[in-house]
């Protein structure tokens, strides 16, 4: 194992960061530990609430940050969910990038009194554009959590617009998906299939030639699904159309616009208004970029999770 990275803050508080899947490295670092924070390691988790489950005695304060969990609907995601809900009940307190936890509560019984909303980051702070690698040439989607891509493309169809979608997430649906019904060879055709890897370079490069951003999700989602995407879209400074749910209509007021899941009329309707109208969407487009300029990015994300784990753990010591 790597040796330990820390994190210094200026009252002095220390905070180790361990990266290991070496179970007893990690039962090491268990009883060591004053307070365990768990960042986006879901099986990690679970193995910790499970040892914490058996061995109730040694017990640490948890903090789970951002997890992810989605809405169990057949037998077997019902059975999963009364187990997670079981290892759940060993952690302390979550942190998430949303403040809509309804479907958390419901599902899983992660009450609001044991969770704290933290705004997230941008990812792409360092990137450099030159003015020929910015451009308004269509309207875009990516992604691939949770997306509603037939919304999208059903909602293009009917507008004169050009519109394109990365290869790379075009591709984790198309045959996959019982419900998506569409193929490179039946899309409208204004619509792009863009080269694309995946990488963080490609996406830049498709995201800062758009004059939207669409992000249709499904109402399934019970957490921030497009989050990343949309927040780089601001940072860029482009207009940004998100569905309602966790992470967008309970977070965004005036920096994006808002449309209702599923709803391809009013999808249709909305990008229609944010094309033709210039001041609708560079307003939109300014108060996103203010905002996601606001946020930071890895260094400041940080600091407010871990400001926060010491003011769940240690009230007073925040005001040290």
């Amino acid at each position: 194992m790597s040796s330990p990275e820390f994190v210094h803050f200026a009252n002095d508080e220390r905070i180790e960061v361990i990266r290991s899947d070496n179970w007893p490295e990690v039962r090491k670092f268990l009883k060591s530990a004053d307070v365990i924070v768990i960042d986006c390691r879901d099986l990690l988790l679970y193995k910790i609430c499970a040892h914490f489950l058996l061995l109730p005695w040694t017990l640490k304060p948890i903090v789970a940050v951002d997890l992810v969990l989605r809405r169990p609907v057949h037998l077997r995601q019902r059975i999963l969910a009364l187990i997670k809900r079981l290892l759940l009940s060993r952690v302390h307190h979550f942190i998430h990038y949303f403040r809509d936890i309804s479907g958390y509560t419901q599902h899983f019984g992660i009450s609001p009194a044991r969770s704290s909303y933290v705004p997230f980051k941008v990812n792409i702070q360092d990137v450099r554009l030159s003015p020929a690698e910015v451009g308004e040439d269509y309207i875009f989607t990516m992604g691939r959590s949770l997306r509603d891509y037939d919304s999208f493309i059903r909602a293009i169809a009917d507008l004169p617009y050009p519109a394109a979608i990365p290869e790379h997430s075009f591709n984790d649906f198309e045959g996959k998906d019982r419900t998506f019904c569409w193929t490179k060879e039946n899309v409208p055709p204004h619509l792009t299939i863009l080269p694309d890897t995946g990488s963080a370079e490609d996406l830049v490069r498709n995201l800062a030639r758009a004059r939207l951003v669409v992000i249709p999700i499904q109402a399934s989602s019970m957490c921030a699904s497009g989050l990343s995407t949309y927040l780089d879209a601001m940072y860029l400074g482009k207009c940004v159309i998100v569905s309602n749910g966790p992470g967008a209509s309970d977070v965004l007021t005036d920096q994006a616009l808002l449309v209702p899941p599923h709803d391809v009329a009013a999808l249709t309707d909305t990008i229609r208004r944010a094309w033709e109208d210039d001041p609708l969407r560079e307003r939109t487009a300014e108060s996103g970029r203010n905002y996601a300029l606001s946020l930071g990015g890895e260094p400041e994300l940080l600091q407010r999770i871990f400001r926060n784990v010491l003011e769940i753990v240690s009230p007073d010591s925040s005001n040290k």
